[in-house]
């Protein structure tokens, strides 16, 4: 199962969950809901068990742990019932570290300035004059790195980098000096 096919899960289940909400029999609904909720702390309870297992297995078992919390499909597992192994400071950061050659490849660079209520901020520096990428497809970039290893991040705030449409002022003075002109002729 890729990313994708994932995602679709998701959205399926949120779907469903609307459309038991959404149902007028209350018996149906509760019943319902109390299957789902009984679903997920059984699956809660045993996801806890293994990240246990693993932690308590030794090198192997934690480097197993490692790899599992590093994998995109089963990270989002993980945070879901609160077990991932891995600190989300230390997947943001780590994130933000595996995204910087990319990032210098695009003409620019990421800086993690701290983390609070799952809100990012992160600082996003161009460098060079133009010849890299914009500064939202520098944002886009560390988004996505973000959001793929820490998917219980709830906002990312980028600083630093200056809007999309930002125009150099050497670029606006020659149009402003040709109004001046044509006011002065009108004049």
């Amino acid at each position: 199962m890729n990313n994708g096919e994932f995602q679709a899960h998701t959205e399926q289940i949120e779907r469903l969950v609307q459309r038991v909400n959404g149902l007028a029999d209350e018996d149906a609904r509760g019943t319902a809901l109390d299957l789902l909720q009984s679903l997920m702390d059984l699956h809660g309870a045993v996801m806890s068990r293994i990240v246990e297992v693993l932690s308590d297995s030794g090198d192997s078992g934690r480097n197993a742990l490692a790899k599992l919390g590093n994998d995109p499909l089963v990270t989002g597992l993980l945070v879901l019932y609160g077990v991932h192994p891995v600190p989300l400071e230390d997947r943001v950061a780590r994130a933000i570290e595996k995204v910087a050659p990319q990032l210098r490849k695009q003409g620019g660079s990421a800086e993690l300035l701290g983390i609070s209520d799952a809100v990012v901020r992160v600082k996003i520096n161009r460098s060079g004059n133009g010849c890299g990428s914009s500064p939202d497809a520098l944002k886009q970039t560390v988004d996505q790195a973000i959001l793929e290893a820490a998917p219980d991040v709830a906002q990312i705030v980028a600083e630093g980098a200056p809007s999309s449409d930002f125009v150099p002022l050497n670029m606006i003075q020659p149009a402003a000096k040709e109004e001046k002109k044509y006011e002065e002729s009108a004049a």
